[in-house]
């Protein structure tokens, strides 16, 4: 499979780790005749590079005696195989290779994930499909729609499939890939944009309804993946109303990709519900989304945050008083009356009282609450304006007063009636 120009973007800050993959892989061909022989005969792991643009991987070794011609004899599945050596146009030790990937690794930063996707690129080329999945991994993990890595997946210079993606039916192909790594996750969704986009879209839809989180995670990537103009009711929901953090997380992505601010209206009204856990799901979500029009309502609620938890509102907490304890009555004295020549006592009953009062205050729940909650308005705050006035409500409605003409007046609009996919007015 032919893979020119993966990273041609002209980036000169990636040319370094580009030259060193480059050289690391430009090994000439190493043929039968003109390596050692009885080096080649030893039984190491290698990998062979086929004419077709397979790879194998394994304890291999050269049978240069063989009736047939010489082959290389690899094991695999508890027996040795043979592949003709004239089909074989590369061979390299496996440590070389590891040793090679560890060089490019040691010069990649943590959040360098242009370079590590390079530095895949050139694994994958040489064999090392493990290891280059696994850095491709860390890249999708901390950058869910990073370019490189997608078309690295979408483009690979050898062969890759996810599992399942031999079945006809689709509903395979979302089964298996739901659980796998991202990675897995990139490769099934390159084979389902090659299916019948309806049937795609139903099996996603009715995934996006299963009990199992990890099923309605993928089918919120698919749907906002292969159709981000098609944005359902359901969908929307999702993005507050789901009680896994990465299916809200995909379904507010999927807001962002629809380009329409006019889809976040459900949400913003979410952010009045009475459930506090719906508010900062829809806090997270607006975050997500990425639309300059929920700065303005994300203050609003910042405000009125303020004024039910601030210390200057004037706000007090129930109190209340609890007694704990127990009475004894007991016989105090006795009044002695006399008639007709008798005299009767009756008895004086008193009650000892044996308790302790206590004084209480609810602060825990409703306080931590509001804690709670202006963080994550804050969060979304940062994540929409790029700006940073500090941790405190008080700073950012500070913020908000010398900024509001920037941001202000920017409420969003429903989808017009022209516009691809539902309109979406029902309350998320």
């Amino acid at each position: 499979m032919n893979h020119v120009g993966l990273f041609a973007c002209g980036l000169l800050s990636l040319a370094p780790i580009r030259a060193e993959a480059a050289q690391a892989g430009d090994t000439a061909p190493l043929a039968p005749a003109a390596a050692d022989s009885a080096a080649q005969t030893k039984e190491l792991r290698r990998v062979l590079h086929l004419d077709d643009g397979r790879t194998l991987r394994g304890k291999a070794r050269l049978d240069a005696a063989a009736a047939d011609g010489a082959v290389w004899e690899v094991w695999s599945d508890g027996e040795w195989r043979s592949v003709k050596a004239s089909n074989v146009v590369r061979v390299e030790q496996e440590s070389a290779l590891l040793e090679r990937s560890r060089s490019l690794l040691a010069k990649v930063g943590r959040a360098e994930h242009a370079q590590r996707v390079i530095a895949a690129d050139w694994m994958l080329r040489e064999g090392l499909v493990d290891e280059a999945l696994r850095e491709l991994e860390k890249v999708l993990e901390a950058e869910p729609d990073h370019v490189g890595a997608r078309r690295l997946l979408a483009q690979p210079p050898i062969p890759l499939a996810a599992p399942g993606a031999s079945s006809p039916d689709p509903r395979d192909l979302v089964r298996h890939a739901a659980v796998r790594p991202r990675v897995v996750q990139e490769l099934a969704l390159a084979a389902l944009a090659k299916r019948d986009a309806a049937a795609v879209r139903s099996e996603l839809e009715a995934a996006l309804r299963h009990a199992s989180p990890e099923m309605r995670a993928f089918a919120a990537l698919g749907l906002r993946r292969l159709q981000p103009s098609e944005l359902s009711a359901e969908l929307i929901n999702r993005s507050v109303l789901d009680a896994n953090e990465r299916v809200r997380a995909e379904a507010a992505r999927a807001l962002r990709d629809r380009g329409e601010e006019g889809v976040i209206l459900p949400v913003v009204r979410a952010l009045a519900s009475s459930y506090p856990a719906v508010r900062e799901n829809a806090a997270e979500a607006l975050g997500a989304a990425g639309y300059a029009a929920a700065v303005e309502p994300l203050v609003a609620r910042l405000a009125a945050l303020s004024a039910q938890g601030g210390s200057s509102s004037g706000w007090r907490p129930p109190a209340a008083h609890i007694t704990v304890g127990r009475q004894i009555a007991y016989v105090q004295d006795y009044d002695v009356e006399v008639a007709q020549f008798s005299s009767i006592g009756d008895p004086q009953v008193n009650v000892l009282h044996e308790a302790s009062v206590l004084d209480v205050r609810v602060l825990g729940v409703y306080q931590s609450t509001v804690a709670v909650e202006s963080r994550a308005v804050r969060g979304a705050l940062r994540r929409l304006t790029k700006a940073n006035p500090g941790d405190s409500n008080k700073a950012w409605l500070d913020w908000w007063e010398r900024n509001r003409a920037s941001w202000g007046g920017r409420m969003p609009q429903p989808p017009t009636a022209t516009s691809a996919g539902p309109r979406t007015t029902g309350g998320a």
